[in-house]
């Protein structure tokens, strides 16, 4: 067992504290370990303060209720070695208290003799175990490849050190008897239920000379509670790697060994719970499994495992924990076997073209393909397909031209090769696991006679700049090699073909004179093969030609206005026969922007035999901004052309009876006169306009109010303190909006000073 493998093993067998093992507590630090557990040995020496301690005893707990079950193992095998001789002391406290419970002195692994009386020969385990302690079937002095005394036979023997290391620990995993046989394990069975509990394992003999300096293992605070088992879930993948061998792969840092169980649901498409399914769970391994591969992921396990037959099978795993038990079963995880090995190959001998009709060759075209099975057919063959390729014609495809899966006891097809060129042909056989293996393809020479269908759904896209985008469906016909398209001024006339070359995309560009006296133009295209044969042009499309003259001007005709209607207008728009639509524009003040209003198709007009629109517009009233209007008219060309503009101030009434409510007093105490008072509904147009109240007086002698002062709409109280002793003053509020419009004056009060 190399480096990499001794320190998985160690890992997961007793590092990991709160994993599967469930180890409970926290360790203390060095010093107050000592201080509390080694009074009693008199070999100790101390080591100075600060020192790099060199090998830690591993210490897992796991607490039953009933008993205590205690787990340690040593830094590495010299280290084991050291404590064999000499011996641990377990000892256990509880927190706060000075007495401490010798549970074991200088315990140590049993005798040889003890080994072979206990266990005899036939237990495996046991002789790892004996064999790792007393030496049996380990390398001895001279027995190394290199000489002894040089580094190569020194890495020798600890790397069978380090493998016998390995082993022993991985079996006192397995058992707990051989864990305390050898010394690293012992169950307190005196511990009661519910008490909290301090355990300590440090070596009887520390060592005086200071070549291994010991680290006690420490657990405190451990509460002894039942075992609860904490779910295992490990995350199971699979890899096919040959017909029904699958290889499982999980992740788990904190385990050693493992059993993998299996068991089969059915076959495809069946379900776990279905009548005939599933069969029980079978071991699949005989001894534990321990992971011996090195990867590059620590932790990764690999098991590899194959099944009888097809269908669906189910896997899980479950782990030996380092206090000799195994873990729950993981979450079951399902493959799904099958068969990855083609069937045989068979082999094309000879192909006949066959015509219905020498003298109409454009008929339908068949060939007759005859190939031989193979020496040693494959049991599980399906069926076979026949395959055509051309690179013009398929591009990097083979394309399917047998009528579904031949049985695969024939030998003879006969295959529609209408519309193919001389190209490639291949047979593929199929299996029933969806296997395909395909034969050296073979030269077909067919010549072809049928023309292409005409291209469908031809449609054009007219630019303002004179450029005109043709686009069309291909025909059917799968050996089309390119296009041409063709025009004329009239549907009468001769069409001219416009493309020098084939084209081979389904699309082309034409470009038109804008000063041409043509309103329309006329497009078709045909279709020709990689045979040469050309096809019927398809229906004409008419094209709308587009010009550069803008549209007849529109001008006002009537115009009238009202605050209270609005605004009334009468515009004579253009009769053109390329007019397409008229928009009537509004804007409000002489920096805002255009908005649509109404549209009008020139079409619709026409056929009510109109040359001018009624427009009434009442919008919202604005004292400050005026209201523009324009009409914009549109043709075939890219020019528009717009009528001058018509505005109109759209003012609407200034005062308006909105109910106010003034009162108010004259506080003493304050020195201050002050006024509230009540506001009724606004008018619906107003409701949205920001305003503000605006406060008036008048004193005796004086024939006019004065503006007192003002403030804002969400409040209804103003005070002052401008009144003089025995002095009298009249007030009231009004409304004034943003836009200038105001309310009717509230009622007058007067309000005096007393003396």
């Amino acid at each position: 067992m190399n480096k990499k493998l001794k320190t998985i093993i160690i890992a997961a067998t007793l590092l990991a504290a709160g994993t599967g093992a469930q180890a409970q507590g926290t360790e203390d630090t060095l010093t107050v370990a000592r201080a509390a557990f080694v009074t009693d040995s008199t070999d100790y020496v101390p080591v100075p303060q600060g020192e790099l301690l060199t090998s830690k005893i591993r210490l897992l707990v796991r607490t039953y209720g009933d008993r205590v079950y205690l787990r340690w193992v040593p830094e590495d095998y010299v280290s084991w070695m050291f404590l064999t001789i000499g011996g641990v002391n377990v000892l256990r406290s509880k927190p706060g208290s000075i007495d401490v419970d010798t549970l074991a002195y200088a315990l140590k692994p049993l005798s040889q003799a003890e080994f072979q009386a206990k266990y005899g020969t036939d237990d495996d385990q046991a002789n790892i175990a004996m064999g790792v302690l007393y030496g049996e079937g380990r390398i001895g002095h001279g027995q190394t490849e290199d000489p002894p005394g040089t580094m190569g036979a020194s890495v020798e023997v600890n790397n069978e050190q380090d493998i016998s290391f390995g082993f022993a620990m991985l079996v006192a995993e397995w058992r707990p008897d051989l864990a305390q046989d050898m010394a690293v394990g012992l169950i307190d069975r005196t511990a009661r239920q519910g008490e909290t509990y301090e355990y300590i394992v440090q070596p009887t003999v520390w060592d005086t000379k200071g070549k291994i300096i010991f680290e006690p293992g420490v657990r405190s605070n451990l509460v002894n509670r039942p075992f609860r088992r904490i779910p295992y879930d490990p995350q199971l993948e699979d890899t096919l790697t040959s017909p029904r061998r699958f290889v499982l792969s999980w992740e788990d840092k904190y385990h050693s060994s493992y059993e993998v169980e299996r068991r089969y649901v059915g076959p495809f498409g069946q379900s776990a719970g279905s009548p005939a399914a599933p069969t029980p769970w079978q071991r699949v391994n005989e001894k534990p499994y321990v992971p011996m591969l090195e990867t590059d992921f620590e932790g990764l396990c690999l098991y590899s495992d194959s099944v009888t037959h097809d269908g669906i099978w189910e896997y899980r795993v479950l782990a030996h924990d380092a206090f000799g038990e195994l873990t729950d079963p993981s979450p079951v995880h399902r493959v799904y076997a099958r068969d990855i090995e083609p069937p045989a190959v068979p082999q094309i001998k000879q192909f006949a073209i066959i015509r219905e009709d020498l003298d109409q060759p454009m008929k339908r075209v068949e060939a007759a393909v005859v190939w031989t099975n193979p020496e040693v057919p494959s049991e599980d063959c399906t069926g076979y397909m026949l395959f055509y390729h051309n690179n013009q014609l398929t591009g990097d495809q083979w394309q399917p031209v047998s009528e579904g899966l031949i049985a695969p006891t024939d030998t003879v097809a006969v295959i529609d090769v209408t519309g193919l060129q001389t190209g490639e042909i291949a047979i593929r056989a199929y299996d029933d696991s969806g296997n395909e293996a395909i034969s050296l393809p073979q030269m077909i020479r067919v010549r072809d006679y049928k023309a292409p269908d005409a291209p469908d759904s031809l449609k054009a896209t007219v630019l303002d700049d004179g450029y005109v985008i043709l686009t069309w469906q291909a025909p059917r016909d799968a050996d089309v090699a390119g296009y041409d398209v063709a025009f004329a001024n009239d549907s009468t006339h001769t069409f001219l073909r416009l493309n020098a070359g084939q084209i081979a995309e389904t699309g082309y560009v034409d470009s038109l004179a804008l000063d041409a006296n043509q309103k329309y133009v006329y497009y078709k295209v045909r279709a020709i093969d990689w045979s040469t044969n050309v096809g019927q042009w398809s229906p004409a499309l008419q094209v709308e030609r587009p010009h550069a003259t803008p549209p007849s001007q529109p001008h006002l005709d009537t115009s009238a206005h009202t605050d209270e209607d609005g605004m009334y207008m009468r515009w004579v728009v253009g009769r053109d026969a390329d007019m397409k639509y008229h928009i009537l524009w509004r804007r409000v003040g002489e920096q805002g922007e255009w908005e649509e209003l109404q549209r009008w198709s020139a079409d619709s007009l026409a056929a009510l035999g109109a040359w001018a629109v009624d427009v009434r517009d009442n919008p919202r009233h604005n004292r400050q901004e005026r209201y523009y209007y324009r009409v914009e008219s549109f043709n075939a060309s890219p020019y528009t052309t717009q009528s001058l503009a018509v505005s109109w101030l759209h003012q609407g009434p200034k005062y308006f009876d909105i109910p106010l409510t003034l009162s108010g007093d004259y506080i003493g105490s304050e020195g201050k006169v002050r006024l509230v008072w009540d506001v009724g509904r606004l008018p619906a147009a107003l409701q949205e306009q920001p305003y503000y109240f605006c406060i008036f007086r008048r004193t005796a002698g004086k024939k006019s109010f004065e503006y007192l002062g003002n403030v804002p709409q969400d409040v209804h109280e103003f005070t002052e303190r401008r009144l003089l002793k025995g002095e009298t003053a009249e007030y009231y509020v009004m409304i004034r909006f943003s836009d200038g419009r105001e309310s009717q004056a509230s009622n007058t009060i007067a309000v005096q000073r007393p003396e």
